[in-house]
């Protein structure tokens, strides 16, 4: 037990009241380092991020889900020309190796989407982390790639062209960009509310 001295009389503290109160100072300390953190309190300036974080992982799981039965497809119709007469230059393998190849990688991004909208429903702060991790490095990655390939093989097309590209590009990752601020903020939210629940078992 410990007293405190107030003005008008000795206020008496047991041990767990002042564990209870360490731990929201230190929740209190955190918060206040995590604020130079880029987050944002609502999706689209309408929706709370836990909705936001529900229609990004259900518009993922589409888009993954649509593009892959659209490159399968692709492929199969490519398959049955490798090798043959009309695939003399190669076209058709090459049409045949980029389709299943981003058939297989649309399969990711699904199982990546189907983590979210799982996490987001079962309030696992750890697999919506894994989320903003995984997507941050893929969209790096992409960036990256296409970066490299325009200095490579250099830029084609009209000024005009270039200038569509760029600004499609532009938009692409950016709205890419958002979607994962908004899942991250969901997660500090996520996990300040773990942080407190686990600060008031604790204390009972």
């Amino acid at each position: 037990m410990v007293f405190f001295v107030s003005a008008h009389k000795p206020i008496l503290l047991k041990r767990e009241d002042i564990l209870f109160l360490l731990a929201c100072y230190s929740k209190r300390v955190e918060d206040t380092t995590t604020m130079g953190v880029p987050h944002i309190t609502s999706f689209c300036w309408c929706m709370g991020l836990e909705l936001g974080t529900k229609c990004i992982g259900f518009l993922h799981m589409l888009s993954a889900l649509t593009l892959m039965i659209v490159c399968s497809v692709f492929a199969v119709n490519a398959g049955q020309f490798v090798g043959t007469i009309e695939d003399m230059d190669r076209l058709y393998s090459t049409y045949y190796k980029i389709s299943a190849g981003v058939s297989v990688f649309t399969v990711v991004h699904f199982f990546l989407a189907f983590t979210l909208i799982a996490a987001v429903f079962k309030r696992w702060s750890g697999g919506v982390l894994a989320w903003v991790v995984l997507m941050s490095v893929l969209m790096s990655a992409a960036l990256l790639c296409v970066i490299v390939m325009s200095f490579t093989h250099g830029l084609s097309g009209s000024g005009s062209e270039i200038f569509l590209s760029f600004l499609e590009g532009l938009v692409f990752f950016g709205v890419i960009s958002y979607c994962i601020l908004c899942v991250y903020s969901y997660y500090l939210m996520l996990k300040s509310a773990e942080d407190m629940e686990g600060a008031s078992k604790s204390y009972y």
